[in-house]
């Protein structure tokens, strides 16, 4: 038998009746039946009070909608004002002080604002242990669906969605000094008309709210790096959020992605994100500066606050909009739905929807039924008590049980429907069947009586359906015989119709020898062009494959040439390490040896400013060591005079003796020694750079070009200023291998300059 749920005794459930759709009230077991006193038709209690007719407060509960960490939404109907609502209902699991207040926080904080693009609360309560929220009802989709069904979305599209949710953002501010803290695609509505809504303010703070000890709340993967360290927000933590969630519309992809929350914070506080340019999307570059700009890691890098925002989105606008009249003006919304071209979605997969219930129908009733209702509960109440008296004064063993009556009627309706012509025998056995699982396992005399009498009714129909199905094979059997004499007749004619097409066929066979002959010609010409394609697009691949390499190689070799210079050699050998990783063992030799360049310059550094004591004392170039501290060495000459110096202004011959008596390991081949303390000194360029670490040379080279790429791009509206940074390059380079090339590529400007 199935499974009946026991409601909590305290508890009430409210719903509609499915016949007269009077609002009916009991503590009734869920699943059992249950008689209407507005119609008198027998109906079933609920499986929860939270199925579709369920009434919670004023509302009628009908098809549910979604649902988050924190409870479920349900589309409703308030009857008292016959409108339809969004019903969120808090988690049962979660009716604690701390969720309760957090979830009316919620209300309160969406009751305060109104404005279109924002979602507004109408009520918010509780009946009967459960907490609800009624808000307006949204009739569209989430950008989280419109993404996940179009892919990408279009560019002046995505910069109308940002601008009504940026304007929301700005009212909450400047209304309530409100910071959402959760902005992304699943609480962004857009309803059928083209208005964009920012849902759920289960997150929103005050600003003056915040205090030290707050949780860390958020989605990982749209939190700003300051809403990680749990610092104090502003507008521009949601501005942060709103510039990954266009950059998801726009590149259809999430900027920063990773399996645990820890690699994605990581991800926020030292990754960079690809710029939108660089995807091949046919974004535009302007486009592509304001995500960049929306999403920098320090808030002050970002734009000031949502009018800002506001004002450079309007103003791009006006270059991607097909129609630029059509562009709203700052704080005005647009109530039109822009006509963009669709983009065409997969073939959904359709999916079963929920059973609900008509909660429009019929609401006009329940008004004056209800007054029926409340004197016919008070006519109906007295009788539990006097059936409580009866089942007391009489013996429980002289009385049946409810269920007898109940199995009598369904045994009655079933010996009803077999009077009925032509019922077929298959459904009254299955119907049968369903009543028969119903018996108890202990059965009265009376149920007993029910259940042979069931049985027999079983066995008539088996009997009556094998005897159906004995007079359908026969029938079945004579089409067949019928069929094959026609199959028979068929194929004497297709015999015939082949051996005269045969005979023809053969006539044609020399005219198709022919034509096979000249296609074969033209096949092998064809053949001939694809595989010339082939080998161009090898080369091709090569090429993009070499040019590729250069530009990663030289993206990376300027970042390490300027963290090598900022002495921030653990950062330098993370992103190493890194892109190792990434690009495979066919690069590993070029990252080794750039990997071990930052381990031998951060171990010499940090040995020196440790203020090493294994040194003191011992003698260099005739001076004897007496302290060092912070990288500088302080040694005492012969008169007795005490001088310092940075210790790689010393000799390096003397610095390479004393480091060989002193941690030989690190002293390691001269010319490799000689080579990192020139770089240390900052003659990067040196000949004994390039001769102790022979992969320097395409580090300065690539920052060669990127200082020369930048020269000409300077060039091109300021020849003068140009001319001057060629020249301070020049000088630079001065007696070093590089300074022809310079001279090659900047020939003009540098002659201009006079060099």
């Amino acid at each position: 038998m199935t499974d009946i749920i026991e409601p909590d005794a305290s508890s009430k459930i409210r719903f509609l009746c499915p016949f007269c759709h009077s609002c009916l009230e009991t503590v009734q077991t869920y699943c059992t039946p249950l008689n209407c006193p507005g119609c008198g038709r027998q109906t079933f209690v609920p499986a929860s009070r939270f199925e579709p007719g369920c009434v919670i407060d004023d509302f009628v509960i009908g098809e549910k909608l979604g649902s988050g960490s924190i409870g479920t939404v349900y589309k409703a109907l308030q009857y008292s004002l016959e409108r339809e609502v969004a019903l969120k209902i808090l988690s049962p699991e979660l009716t604690n002080l701390k969720a309760a207040t957090e979830f009316l926080r919620e209300a309160r904080a969406a009751a305060k604002i109104t404005h279109v693009n924002l979602v507004q609360a109408y009520a918010v309560g509780e009946d009967n242990g459960t907490f609800f929220m009624a808000m307006n009802y949204i009739n569209g989709e989430s950008l989280k669906a419109r993404i996940q069904r179009e892919g990408r979305i279009a560019v002046d599209e995505a910069l109308h969605i940002v601008q009504q949710v940026a304007e929301a953002l700005h009212y909450a501010w400047h209304e309530a000094k409100m910071i959402h803290r959760d902005v992304k695609p699943d609480n962004i509505m857009i309803t059928t008309e083209g208005i964009v809504k920012l849902t759920d303010l289960g997150l929103a703070i005050k600003h003056t709210e915040w205090t030290e000890d707050m949780d860390i709340s958020g989605t990982p993967s749209y939190m700003s790096p300051e809403q990680f360290a749990g610092e104090q927000l502003d507008p521009r933590s949601d501005i942060y959020s709103l510039g990954i969630t266009l950059y998801q519309m726009l590149a259809g992809v999430l900027p920063f992605d990773a399996e645990t929350i820890k690699s994605v914070a990581d991800q926020h506080y030292l990754e960079t994100a690809v710029p939108l340019q660089r995807l091949g999307l046919d974004i535009p570059a302007r486009v592509s500066c304001l995500v960049k700009k929306m999403m920098e890691k320090l808030p002050e890098d970002r734009f000031r606050d949502t009018e800002a925002l506001i004002k450079e989105i309007c103003l791009i606008r006006q270059s991607t909009s097909e129609n630029k009249h059509m562009v709203p003006s700052m704080h005005t919304v647009s109530i039109s739905k822009l006509k963009y071209q669709p983009r065409t979605p997969p073939e959904p997969i359709p999916e079963p929807t929920p059973a609900s219930v008509n909660i429009n129908s019929n609401t006009g009733k329940l008004k004056t039924r209800r007054d029926y209702l409340f004197w016919g509960m008070v006519a109906v109440f007295p009788l539990p008590f006097i059936i409580l008296l009866a089942s007391v004064w009489f013996h429980p063993s002289n009385k049946e049980p409810n269920e007898t009556a109940f199995l009598e009627d369904r045994l009655e309706l079933l010996e009803k429907k077999l009077a009925i012509p032509d019922m077929p025998p298959a459904a009254l056995a299955v119907e049968a069947s369903r009543l028969l699982a119903i018996f108890p396992e202990q059965r009265t005399p009376k149920q007993e009586e029910l259940f042979v009498k069931l049985k027999n009714h079983i066995s008539s129909f088996d009997s009556a359906k094998k005897t159906v199905e004995m007079e359908e094979k026969s029938d079945y059997v004579k089409s067949l015989e019928g069929q094959l004499k026609e199959l028979v007749a068929a194929k004497a004619e297709h015999d015939n119709k082949l051996a005269e097409e045969i005979k023809q066929a053969e006539s044609k066979n020399k005219t198709f020898e022919s034509t096979i002959a000249d296609l074969t010609g033209k096949l092998k010409v064809q053949d001939d062009k694809i595989n010339q394609q082939k080998l161009n697009f090898t080369a091709e691949l090569a090429r993009q494959r070499i040019a590729h390499e250069k530009y990663w190689k030289a993206d990376l070799l300027n970042d390490l040439y300027a963290q090598l210079k900022e002495e921030d050699y653990a950062r330098a050998e993370a992103r190493l390490v890194y892109k190792r990783s990434l690009l495979g063992k066919e690069y590993n030799a070029w990252f080794n040896s750039y990997i071990e360049l930052v381990k031998h310059l951060h171990e010499l550094d940090d040995y020196f400013d440790a203020g090493n004591s294994h040194i003191v004392g011992k003698n260099i170039e005739g001076h004897r060591i007496t302290m060092l501290n912070d990288g500088n060495i302080y040694f005492e000459e012969k008169e007795g005079v005490v001088k310092s110096c940075k210790w790689y202004d010393l000799p390096p011959q003397g610095i390479y003796d004393l480091l060989q008596k002193a941690k030989p390991e690190l002293a390691g081949k001269r010319k490799v020694l000689d080579a990192d303390i020139a770089w240390l000194k900052g003659n990067t360029f040196s000949p004994a750079v390039i001769e102790g670490r022979p992969c320097v040379k395409e580090l300065c080279m690539a920052f060669i070009d990127s200082q020369i790429e930048s020269i000409l791009g300077i060039a091109a509206y300021d020849r003068n200023q140009a001319a001057v940074a060629a020249g301070s390059l020049l000088n630079m380079l001065k007696n070093t291998e590089f300074a022809c090339a310079v001279k090659t590529r900047l020939g003009t400007l540098i002659s201009q300059k006079g060099l």
